[in-house]
């Protein structure tokens, strides 16, 4: 019995000198051209798309005007309201916004 319990213990031991002992990796810091580059392109960025899910349709409605109106406020226009349809029902809507996006020129002849 006594030659079980050393064995078992040896085995404990040698388990636990094998286990890494440097710390886990801690999450990566960005170098400062790299936060330089995210706020210069969010900066930059002149459309996004959100996607607003709702069943009920006055509450989508409603929904949709909350965001357009935080959305205003932060300088955004809304571009393009895509309606989705599942089943024949509508349950949200696809909103782009815009920021100094100007076109000019439409395709095609629509003269």
């Amino acid at each position: 019995m006594k030659f079980v319990v050393t064995c078992l213990t040896a085995y404990i031991f040698i388990a636990l000198s094998l286990t890494p002992t440097t710390p886990p990796l801690a999450a990566a810091q960005l170098l400062p051209e790299s936060l330089a580059a995210r706020a210069e392109q969010a900066t930059n960025q002149k459309t996004f798309t959100l996607f607003l899910r709702e069943d009920d349709p006055v509450q989508l409605t409603k929904l949709v005007n909350i965001i357009n109106d935080k959305y205003r406020k932060k300088g955004w226009s809304v571009f393009c309201i895509l309606p989705y349809s599942h089943n024949g029902d509508v349950d949200g809507f696809f909103v782009t916004y815009q920021k100094g996006l100007v076109v000019d020129e439409l395709p095609g002849n629509f003269n």
